[in-house]
């Protein structure tokens, strides 16, 4: 095994900080009945090491861990579940209260995609051993670069010209990885001066300087809580790139938000905001494309705590709707009264009225609308 420095990096640094407030926090509650942590602590038990490429470096993972315990600790084994992920640590003892480090080295030379690997770490003080994760995306290199990026914009090739980000939920961001080749025959670097990326976006570039025909990945966080939307969304914003001058690529998301509410204790589920509609599937039968139709649709809270609306969608600007209050008292009522223009239709229709509420049993509720026009 390869014996690794005490101060590896800044990381080591900040882990040490954050090592002293938590044994400061445990000597000040000695007489509390709360009961402190012990053992081997970790920092972080999964790390995500973002896009690999394996043309470039080889990707490092730093787990950092603390011996909470009141005798001398060691690493006795450590098990993989892939000959990809080599693992190096250090096998002296370590002194109660004092942080070790272990580092896993990603081999990229496997099958490409998403990946999750587990490294279970057997001490002295658990034998049965602490699992880690190590995540991320193998991104294999294509045959043909050319055929591969095939959407270009000022001589960066994407694979997509629009990129979803699936679905969202507002109580963490996403990391979406996009990878891309440099065709230029030029070095590229990000601009660090973004002015037109929105506040719920970060852009990062690996490595920091792509050459000249290679390739590079960018990581895109996007927060949807910041983003404060829900149901289907679009972002089209500039990304803006250095070379010998300035130069701008559109970047294009899609997703769709959903809001989070934690698990509901089965103790609590009568006592919460409930959103009933008297219809969930409206045949609206034979209709002529000459005549709009309208319907009324009966929402009702039969919860005993408020009701709001947090948003209504409907997939078609040819359909809308009219609702006099977003919000509904207990036990109370209103009518949404919805109108569908079948102009230029005809055959087989089907339409959707989405309802977005603080119901945390069914915050997101789909309305179907069918018709058959003539």
């Amino acid at each position: 095994m390869v014996i690794l420095p005490l101060f590896a990096n800044m990381k080591y640094i900040v882990f040490l900080l954050n090592v002293g407030i938590l044994m400061l926090s445990n000597i000040v509650g000695v007489h509390s009945q709360e009961v402190g942590q012990e053992g081997i602590i970790w920092e972080n038990n999964l790390i995500n090491i973002g896009g690999v490429l394996p043309e470039n470096e080889v990707k490092v993972a730093d787990y950092y861990y603390l011996n909470q315990t009141d005798s001398n600790a060691y690493i006795k084994e450590v098990i993989t579940d892939c000959g990809c992920a080599v693992v190096a640590y250090s096998e002296d003892t370590l002194a109660p209260n004092k942080v070790g480090h272990l580092q896993v080295t990603f081999d990229p030379e496997t099958r490409g995609g998403t990946f999750s690997k587990m490294i279970l770490v057997k001490t002295n003080i658990k034998p049965s051993g602490d699992s880690l994760f190590l995540e991320g995306v193998n991104i294999h290199y294509p045959e043909n670069p050319e055929v591969h990026y095939k959407v270009k914009h000022n001589g960066l090739g994407f694979v997509f010209s629009q990129n979803n980000l699936g679905t969202l939920y507002t109580n963490k961001p996403k990391i979406k990885i996009l990878d891309f080749y440099n065709f230029n025959d030029f070095p590229i670097q990000i601009n660090l001066k973004q002015d037109s990326i929105p506040s719920y976006v970060k852009v990062k570039m690996e490595p920091a300087l792509v050459e000249a025909n290679s390739r590079g990945v960018l990581e895109i966080e996007y927060d949807p809580a910041a983003r404060d939307d829900l149901g289907f969304i679009r972002d089209t914003f500039p990304l803006s790139f250095l070379s010998g001058e300035h130069f701008n690529v559109p970047i294009h998301l899609m997703a769709t938000i959903h809001e989070y509410f934690p698990p509901l204790p089965l103790s609590q589920v009568d006592e919460v905001p409930k959103l009933l509609i008297d219809e969930m599937e409206i045949d609206l039968g034979k209709i002529s494309s000459k005549n709009v139709v309208s319907r009324i649709l009966t929402l009702e809270n039969t919860g005993p705590e408020i009701l709001n609306i947090r948003k209504i969608v409907t997939n078609c600007e040819c359909l809308t709707y009219e609702l006099n209050t977003m919000d509904l008292k207990p036990g109370g009522k209103v009518d949404l009264v919805f109108s569908f223009d079948p102009e230029g239709r005809k055959g087989i229709d089907h339409k959707t009225i989405t309802f977005f509420s603080n119901d945390p049993l069914t915050p997101t509720k789909t309305v179907v609308i069918k018709s058959r026009i003539r």
